[in-house]
């Protein structure tokens, strides 16, 4: 019962972060206030998640080192020096939480802020993509679905297709490689914001993200570099 609980608490942890990521994502959906104590709960969720898989930290250069144990340790370092840039850029642009510390004018702090947070959220998603398979497994034994059923590998395969596909799609529509070039996109200004059409754009990039690093992964591990 006590290991239910733990997972439980643990899933609820890890949904509440993605959720809060999205959702801090576009500054048109809430207020300054509002983006920057989310924000703020955001980092206390991540700390919180690290503090439970602490274990990693202390297992760092132990064991076989091979090429994708190799690959996801520099993808959970470089995570978490962008989320310590979120955090200290978020800090000295702060307009309310931390108003009278902030550098509100500095262009530079402005464009890292905006360049970690979404390097940050293509890693967070890659860092996903490389447990995704522990995950489906858990959820498919929590929901009694037999995924090595013909049925369930079929339909798994067109909804990656489908969310593969549109992924691509609206980190187009969604001019992510131009923000990550720090390049000004007028168009996402211009047009009326929907919250539910953008959760589904960046949960599509995010299920892009995922699924390119999980069949990255079940490659990696057939090969066995």
């Amino acid at each position: 019962m006590a290991a239910e609980i733990e997972t439980m608490i643990r899933n609820t942890l890890n949904l509440a972060m993605v959720l809060c990521l999205v959702v801090v994502m576009d500054y048109r959906f809430i207020e300054n206030a509002i983006h920057e104590m989310l924000g703020l709960f955001t980092l206390l969720l991540i700390i919180i998640h690290n503090t439970i898989n602490r274990q990693w930290y202390t297992a760092i250069g132990k064991g076989k080192q091979d090429f994708l144990r190799t690959l996801k340790t520099i993808t959970n370092v470089l995570l978490l020096a962008l989320i310590v840039l979120v955090a200290v850029t978020g800090f000295l642009i702060s307009q309310t939480v931390f108003a009278s510390f902030s550098l509100s004018d500095s262009i530079l702090a402005h464009q890292l802020h905006i360049l970690s947070a979404y390097l940050g959220f293509i890693l967070i998603s890659i860092h996903i993509g490389f447990h995704w398979h522990e995950l489906l497994v858990k959820l498919c034994n929590w929901l009694k679905i037999d995924r090595t059923s013909y049925r369930c590998i079929l339909i798994s395969r067109i909804a990656i297709a489908i969310i593969f596909s549109y992924g691509i799609y609206a980190s187009f529509t969604r001019n992510i490689g131009s923000k990550l070039l720090l390049q000004h996109v007028v168009n996402d200004w211009a047009a009326a914001p929907s919250l539910i059409g953008f959760i589904v754009d960046y949960a599509a990039i995010m299920g892009c993200y995922i699924a390119i690093t999980y069949y990255l992964t079940q490659l990696l591990q057939k090969v066995r570099i």
